[in-house]
């Protein structure tokens, strides 16, 4: 049987604590059980403010990991001890653990401009040969969703990976999911680009620090606007002083 993971609140929202995400999601990969995995970062928190639509999808996941830094300064101000998540590492392990499985099911990759998916596609096959990976770009025509949507009911893969970006990617795994009541379904924004060999990953020495952020903009700086949530962020963060409720 899965332990009950506990559960801490960052600005009204649930964040689970784990030391093991990989291993829980293997477990429940194994077992059929419907899984929404949401990547909580600072920016998706403050939409979440604005939109009590995002913060029910954000709610109702089956898990929520602190994919962000400020999310975990959050927990650790609130003395909640939990090591940051990003989203593309849960996903890449899930995919090097679920390689040396006996799980024959297909995994989906679904999102990016067109291209982007198959390339992904192919850097994982290439690293993990037993893994069946069906790549799908994110601008498919009305004709061909409707074939995605055909196949996704006719080959029921237990784990999709959906990278259309926050809050995209959540709005339509919410509205989908029922295709595969026994798939695990995670959003992984950029992941694919990077994959794909599109985009570089922030060097080490960024990450370690907590610094992905900066040089995400320094890639993207037309994202200069939606990064002012962060300094907001954190004076929300400082206003708060109670303790997070631990399940």
């Amino acid at each position: 049987m899965l332990e009950r993971l506990k559960q801490a609140s960052v600005l009204g929202l649930p964040v689970h604590l784990s030391e093991d995400y990989v291993g829980w999601l293997q477990g429940r990969i194994e077992r059929g059980l419907r899984t929404h995995v949401v990547t909580l970062n600072s920016e998706m928190a403050m939409m979440a403010e604005k939109s009590q639509d995002l913060a029910n999808i954000i709610h109702e996941a089956e898990l929520v990991i602190p994919d962000g830094a400020g999310v975990i300064f959050y927990l650790r101000l609130h003395a909640a001890r939990q090591q940051r998540c990003p989203g593309i590492e849960l996903a890449a392990n899930l995919l090097e653990r679920l390689n040396q499985g006996e799980i024959q099911s297909p995994i989906i990759f679904y999102g990016g401009k067109p291209g982007i998916s198959d390339r992904a596609a192919q850097f994982w096959r290439d690293k993990c040969p037993n893994l069946t990976i069906l790549p799908y770009h994110g601008y498919l025509s009305p004709t061909e969703e409707q074939q995605f949507y055909q196949l996704l009911q006719d080959k029921q893969p237990r784990l999709i990976l959906v990278g259309l970006g926050v809050p995209r990617q959540e709005n339509w795994i919410l509205q989908h999911r029922s295709l595969c009541p026994q798939s695990t379904w995670i959003g992984v924004g950029g992941s694919f680009d990077i994959w794909s060999g599109t985009k570089e990953r922030a060097p080490a020495w960024f990450c370690d620090n907590n610094l992905e952020w900066l040089y995400r903009l320094y890639q993207e700086p037309w994202r200069w606007r939606r990064m002012l949530v962060l300094p907001q962020f954190a004076l929300r963060t400082l206003a708060t002083v109670t303790k997070p409720s631990v399940n």
